[in-house]
C-alpha cells in the first residue's frame, strides 16, 4: 500500500468536514452554560440523545431552551431542524436559531470569541438567517484573530478548498498553522498532507513528519498510520522498523484499516518482529471487515493455502470474491484456479457466503 493512498483519503477528509451538517450539539462548549444544575441536565440529554433515545432528549432539551440555555437551544433546534425523535418543524427550529443569534450577538458586542464564531456558524449554515459565506467569514476571522481555535481550523479549511469562497493557499497556510499551534490534530495532520505532496509549499518529506508525527501523539489514526509508512521506507526520518512497527500497531489499535493491514504483513513476514502468521490473520481479519481490499485478497491466500489458520476453500474462495466485488479484479484468476479443485457444493456455500458480506462484517461458515 502507497504513502499516497492514505494522504489522499485523508485529503478527502478535508473536504467532508466543510461541507457536513454535523449536529449542533459538538458546537457550543461549556461556557454558555448558566448554572451547574443546567449543565448537569443537559449532559444528561446528551447521553440519550448519544444512545439514540431521541424522544427522551427532547423531552430532556425542552425545558433548558425554554429557560433560554444556549447548549440546549442549539440541540434541540437542529433535532427539530431535522426531524430527530420529532417531527420535523423549520419554524421552531429557526425560531430557535433566531434566539440564538440575538444571544450570540449581545455577547458578541463584548469581544467574547466563541459567539463570534457561533454568529459565523448560524451565517454559514444559514441556521436562522439566510446562508451567507462572506458574512461568517468576517465572524470567523475576528474570532480567530483572538486566538479562537476552531475559526482558525474554519478559516484554513474555507481557504483550502475554494468551495464557498475564493481559494488562498497563504491563508491556508497561516490559520492551519495557527490551529495546528494550539495542537489541533487534524491542522496538523492537513499540514502534514500539504508538505508530503507539495500542495501550495514545497514538498518536504522532514517537515512533513515533523507534522505527522505531532498529528499522530494527538492521536489521529490517519497519521499514526502514515507515519508508520515513513518509518518503514526512511522516507522524511530514518528508516526504523520498530518505530515503524509502533506507530502501525498505535493506528491499527484505532481502528484504522490501513495500519491493520499494514501491521498484518509486518507479522506476516516477520519483519522488525518475530513472525506471528495468527496474529497477523486477527488484524488482516479486522482490516477486511472494513472494507480494506489488500487485506481481503491477502485473507483470500492464507485461507487457501492454510497459513496460519486451517486450509479452507469455501473461505478463500469467498474472500476473493469479496475482493473482486471491491474493485480488485486480479483476485479473479486465483479464485478461477481454486474453484478447479472444489465441489459444486462448497462453490455455492461459497458464493453464498460472499454476497452476503457487508461492510464491518467478517465472513464465517454456517456448520451444521
Amino acid at each position: 500500500m502507497t504513502g499516497y493512498r492514505k494522504l489522499y483519503r485523508a485529503g478527502v477528509l478535508a473536504v467532508l468536514l466543510l461541507g457536513m451538517a454535523s449536529p449542533l450539539e459538538a458546537q457550543f462548549p461549556s461556557k454558555f452554560r448558566k448554572t451547574t444544575n443546567s449543565e448537569a441536565a443537559f449532559k444528561a440529554a446528551l447521553i440519550s440523545y448519544r444512545n439514540r433515545d431521541y424522544p427522551l432528549a427532547v423531552k430532556q432539551l425542552t425545558p433548558l431552551a425554554k429557560k433560554n440555555f444556549a447548549p440546549a437551544q442549539a440541540q434541540l433546534a437542529y433535532m427539530y431542524e431535522y426531524g430527530i425523535g420529532v417531527a420535523k418543524n423549520h419554524s421552531e427550529a429557526d425560531r430557535l436559531y433566531r434566539k440564538l443569534m440575538a444571544a450570540y450577538l449581545i455577547r458578541a458586542a463584548t469581544g467574547d470569541a466563541e459567539a463570534r464564531y457561533q454568529i459565523g456558524q448560524l451565517h454559514y449554515g444559514g441556521k436562522g438567517v439566510p446562508e451567507n459565506v462572506p458574512e461568517a467569514m468576517q465572524w470567523y476571522l475576528l474570532a480567530a484573530e483572538q486566538g479562537h481555535l476552531l475559526s482558525q481550523y474554519k478559516l484554513a479549511l474555507l481557504y483550502d478548498s475554494g468551495e464557498k469562497a475564493p481559494r488562498d493557499p497563504a491563508g491556508a497556510m497561516h490559520w492551519y498553522t495557527m490551529a495546528a499551534g494550539q495542537g489541533h490534530a487534524i491542522s496538523q495532520l492537513f499540514l502534514a498532507i500539504k508538505y508530503y505532496r507539495g500542495r501550495d509549499v514545497g514538498q518536504d518529506y522532514a517537515l512533513a513528519a515533523e507534522w505527522f508525527l505531532k498529528a499522530a501523539e494527538n492521536g489521529n489514526a490517519y497519521a499514526q498510520s502514515t507515519l508508520g509508512f515513513m518509518y518503514a521506507s526512511g522516507q522524511g526520518v530514518p528508516e526504523n522498523k520498530q518505530q515503524a512497527l509502533d506507530w502501525y500497531r498505535r493506528g491499527a489499535e484505532q481502528g484504522d484499516k490501513d495500519s491493520q493491514y499494514d501491521l498484518g504483513m509486518k507479522l506476516s513476514k516477520g519483519d522488525g518482529v518475530p513472525k506471528s502468521q495468527a496474529e497477523a490473520v486477527l488484524w488482516f481479519r479486522k482490516a477486511a471487515a472494513q472494507g480494506q481490499i489488500a487485506a481481503q485478497f491477502e485473507l483470500a491466500q492464507i485461507y487457501a493455502n492454510g497459513l496460519g489458520v486451517g486450509r479452507d476453500e469455501v473461505l478463500a474462495y469467498a474472500w476473493f470474491n469479496v475482493a473482486i466485488m471491491s474493485g480488485h479484479y486480479p483476485a479473479t484468476k486465483p479464485r478461477d484456479e481454486l474453484a478447479k479443485t472444489m465441489s459444486a457444493d462448497d462453490i455455492a456455500e461459497a458464493e453464498s457466503i460472499s454476497s452476503q458480506w457487508k461492510y464491518g462484517q467478517d465472513l464465517e461458515r454456517q456448520y451444521p
